[in-house]
């Protein structure tokens, strides 16, 4: 029998395994960390690249204005310099105001005269060089963005610069005015990422609460209709597993009732022919009283044997049921056990068996043929005739075995498979379960089962066929 756990029990048990055993993880957590961790990635890699982008075009912008600045004042220089060449000013008074803006420059001659400098420009020519164009200098320990402009009219070249770090300082504005929205979307999208997982994942604690609140005894199946598609599987599983196990149950005590049932009639009967043999006084009385409990023991022996062995079969699991077994070999053990009730009843055993393997493991075999053969022992009166034949046909194993017993009747003979079931009038004295565990083996390995009367017109002719395959056994004895 299956144990049964309260859920007290469960409680108990899943405490001591929280205290005890690992942690266990959780797949809401772990997404929603993979996903956020995903977010987070790609906009860090969205800001490096609108970083570049906006540094990019901002340092372009700087450099247009630069050179527009320089084209301006070249213009204005050349126009006082073609009026005469003593419009230029000189060189600004010493304590003369900076310009209220950051830029500098200086007008020169293409032989590196010093014509004019801004409030705040050095002494010294910014671009000593002839080159013209962009280039970055250090002036006083600071960073500089230059532009030399020559005239193509004059001998005039014009410098202008402006420090580096204005520049950063507005990137850095610029940067924190987009970083704040992209900041605030991100934390947004992650809280977002928690509601949804949080949310996709309810089903399931949806599905664990409703098993927790249940009784032992409660096997209904979960709603699977509120599911997604990911997690409806694992309902559909888990109402599958409840099936079989509440199938289990199910068969477990209707062999229990029946068990109980049948050993009732056979223990009181034991019970009274103790008693008689008990207060017998005559020898001979004593000795049928003995006879008649020794035969009731034996009955009841051969009911428990049978119960035992359909109880095996019942799960529906049979070890061996993908094995083969060589068909002389189990029929042998059959015949070896049986034999002594054979010759008690003087019973002609007619066998013929194939040299081949039949498919199945040696105890389904076993309790397959035998019981057949006992059915028919049992049946068959002193001095009666039983036939076992064993042969192949095409690609299936056919068992056949036949008696001049009084046979089962036409009616009778789909009823003949059900359990502690017994043909009226008949005098056997059996248990009823024989022709159910071979229906089961039958079952088990994947045959048919035919109930027929013999050509004689008298008896019963059970035809068993089962399918050959290629099986383990097979492989390991050609291994």
């Amino acid at each position: 029998m299956i144990p049964t756990l309260t859920r007290s029990d469960i409680g108990s048990h899943g405490a001591r395994g929280t205290a005890t055993g690992p942690r266990p993880w959780s797949l809401r957590r772990r997404m929603a960390f993979a996903v956020a961790g995903a977010t987070i990635a790609v906009f860090l890699i969205l800001g490096f690249w609108v970083y570049r982008a906006i540094a990019t075009s901002t340092a372009a912008q700087f450099d247009e204005v630069l050179r527009q600045q320089a084209t301006l004042a070249l213009r204005y220089a050349d126009h006082e310099y073609a009026e005469g060449e003593t419009v230029v000013p000189g060189a600004p008074a010493p304590g003369s105001p900076a310009l209220p803006f950051a830029s500098i420059y200086q007008i020169a001659t293409r032989s590196h005269e010093l014509l004019f400098r801004s409030p705040g420009a050095p002494q010294i020519e910014l671009a000593a060089s002839a080159r013209t164009g962009y280039q970055n200098l250090m002036l006083d320990g600071r960073s500089w963005r230059a532009y030399s402009l020559a005239s193509p009219t004059t001998p005039l070249v014009i410098h202008i610069a402006e420090p580096l770090d204005s520049r950063d300082a507005l990137l850095a504005r610029t940067l924190r005015a987009v970083a704040l929205p992209l900041m605030l979307a991100l934390a947004v999208l992650t809280a977002l990422i928690g509601l949804v997982t949080e949310r996709a994942f309810r089903p399931v604690r949806r599905m664990a609460a409703d098993l927790a609140r249940r009784g032992a005894d409660n096997l209904s199946p979960v709603d699977t209709a509120a599911m997604p598609v990911e997690t409806h599987a694992l309902g559909v599983a888990l109402n599958g597993l409840l099936t079989r196990y509440r199938e289990l149950l199910a068969r477990e005590r209707r062999f229990t009732s029946d068990a109980a049932h049948e050993l009732r009639t056979p223990l009181a009967a034991l019970r009274a022919q103790a008693q008689v043999a008990g207060r017998a006084t005559d020898p001979a009385e004593t000795r049928r009283a003995l006879e008649k409990l020794q035969a009731n023991i034996d009955r009841t022996t051969h009911l428990m044997s049978q119960l035992l062995s359909l109880a095996r079969l019942e799960p529906g699991v049979a070890p061996g049921a993908e094995d083969s077994t060589p068909a002389a070999r189990v029929v042998d053990l059959v015949l070896e056990d049986l034999s002594s009730a054979a010759r008690d009843k003087q019973l002609e055993i007619t066998v013929s068996v194939c040299e081949q393997r039949l498919p199945g493991s040696l105890e389904l075999l076993y309790l397959l043929i035998r019981n057949l053969l006992d059915n028919s022992i049992r049946n068959v009166g002193s001095g009666g005739q039983v036939a076992l034949t064993v042969i192949r046909e095409a690609r299936r194993a056919v068992i056949r075995i036949g008696d001049n017993g009084p046979g089962i009747p036409s009616d009778e003979r789909e009823r003949a498979f059900e359990r502690f079931y017994r043909v009226p009038g008949s005098a056997a004295g059996g248990s009823g379960l024989g022709l159910s565990i071979v229906g089961r083996v039958v079952e088990l390995l994947g045959g048919d089962i035919e109930l027929a009367t013999p050509t004689g017109g008298r008896g019963l002719l059970v035809t068993v066929s089962l399918p050959l395959r290629e099986s383990r056994s097979q492989g390991r004895t050609a291994a």
